[in-house]
């Protein structure tokens, strides 16, 4: 086939040149570490979701296609072709809501939230694939992260596309990495992902269905389809950012910055400092309120019934406006909308005294008593929270007794948030807790040794072995 030519000033071709001229120990030794427990919290967060029904349809939808063994799936012996263990490995690790989020909101843009380490699978998938070393799995990873901030300055705060799009340029360009693409054909393996990715909001809004938890999974896998067909000397649309009827409407924020932006050097504070370690199996806006409800738990001694009213206040904030309106969230009829509405996390969290994946159990999101509760809520938002502490989505729970006493909790900063990134202590103490009922102690040591020298392993050999244990039946987890 004819080639295309990626030369020129289009956004496409300076996002490809700057990754392609990228090694990883261009990288500071900070975001290499930083790298390595986003890679162990993600990893966890897959292990945990081995027994959640989507992803049991997901993997039994590959399984029956039949397919050639060439990457690792977490959590079982048999491999799948890359781009169908993209798939399968970014469902488990999305699909409870428990991976990393990003911060606050992009000083650029405005633009809120995501979870980069959604396209983690790629770079696992494309290291195995080729024979990578460590290192160079955890520069891809950081790749990724990189382009995700850069999508983000260029969407709009109140944009109708989801963040997930962004994954449409940092899938491909990861896997195209890791496979040493020059950045001719890694122009190209870029546009073709981007040209598939564009996602609408409607994916995590109203009635939620399980496409929220796999829809980066498939642009993932795409991603990694692109790069490769580009490898093959397949092209695509270089042009994507400059055409009339492009991804214009989904990059609209700052469109004629596009290739600056996407093709600027690699700033010294890199983007995987801007991303925090949930705490509990539900999206990010609700991990102060669960840990603000559970404080009065403890301040009320467990007597949900002694309180006559309670008030929740969140941060003023467009997007908090939205979710509060939101009917699939006031009233949710899935898991997937009950893990993004404020109401049932309060009200399952104030009546059980914890959060965990039981909370989920038995449709508890049906329960009269938690609807019962749910109805109760006095909800509201509060500029000075928003000014003090949006970043993290802040939460202030004000309750009243039936006997007068009055009760407050205020939660700035939930659990696993730290202002300098992702932090050792916080990833450790979650991976022990989410995989403890699902691989033995001496696998999780494994796991965690092999995640945390991957930085000097010549093969990513040792962790691959690691994260295919066999696993028993899955229980709830706390």
């Amino acid at each position: 086939m004819a080639p295309v030519s990626a030369s020129g000033e289009g956004a496409i071709a300076r996002l490809a040149a700057w990754a392609a001229g990228l090694r990883a120990d261009d990288f500071p030794p900070r975001a290499i570490e930083q790298a390595k427990f986003v890679l162990l919290d993600t990893i966890g967060c897959g292990l945990a979701a081995r027994d959640d029904e989507s992803a049991r349809a997901v993997l039994a939808a590959l399984a029956a296609l039949g397919d050639t063994p060439q990457c690792t799936v977490l959590g079982q012996a048999e491999k799948m072709s890359a781009p169908n263990a993209v798939l399968a490995n970014g469902t488990l690790m999305r699909v409870l809501d428990l991976n990393d989020y990003v911060v606050g909101a992009h000083p650029v843009s405005g633009a809120r939230g995501g979870h980069p380490s959604d396209n983690i699978p790629v770079a696992l998938a494309a290291a195995e694939l080729t024979g990578s070393i460590g290192r160079d799995l955890l520069a891809a990873i950081l790749i990724g992260y990189e382009i995700y901030g850069r999508g983000k300055a260029l969407m709009r705060a109140d944009s109708a596309w989801d963040g997930i799009s962004i994954s449409g340029l940092a899938a491909p360009a990861m896997a195209g990495w890791l496979l040493g693409l020059d950045d001719e054909k890694l122009a190209h393996a870029v546009a073709l992902g981007a040209a598939r990715a564009p996602t609408p909001v409607a994916v995590r809004e109203g009635a939620i269905s399980a496409a929220k938890s796999i829809a980066n999974a498939l642009i993932a896998q795409s991603g990694m389809q692109a790069a490769l067909l580009a490898t093959a000397g397949v092209t695509g649309p270089l042009d994507l950012f400059e055409a009339e009827r492009g991804l214009k409407a989904v990059f609209a924020h700052a469109p004629e910055s596009a290739a600056d932006i996407l093709g600027a050097p690699l700033p010294a504070d890199t983007f995987i400092s801007r991303v925090a370690i949930k705490a509990y199996p539900c999206f990010a806006g609700g991990q102060s309120a669960v840990a603000a409800t559970l404080a009065l738990r403890r301040q009320i001694g467990g007597d949900v019934e002694s309180l006559a009213n309670i008030r929740p206040a969140f941060a003023d904030l467009p997007i908090v406006h939205r979710q509060l309106a939101d009917r699939g969230r006031i009233a949710p009829a899935s898991r997937e909308a009950a893990d993004h509405s404020l109401h049932f996390l309060i009200a399952v969290s104030l009546i059980d005294g914890t959060f965990g994946l039981n909370q989920f159990a038995g449709e508890r999101w049906t329960d009269p008593k938690v609807r019962a509760l749910m109805a109760r809520l006095d909800m509201t938002t509060d500029a000075d929270l928003a000014r003090r502490g949006s970043g993290a989505y802040p939460c202030a729970l004000h309750a009243t007794g039936r006997d007068g006493r009055h009760h407050a909790v205020e939660v700035l900063a939930p659990p696993g948030f730290s202002p300098d990134g992702p932090d050792a202590k916080s990833v450790l103490e979650k991976f022990a807790r989410i995989a403890a009922d699902r691989i033995s102690a001496a696998a999780r040591d494994h796991i965690v040794e092999a995640v945390m020298t991957l930085d000097k392993a010549t093969t990513c050999e040792n962790l691959m072995r690691a994260i295919a244990p066999r696993m028993p039946p899955a229980t709830a987890l706390d």
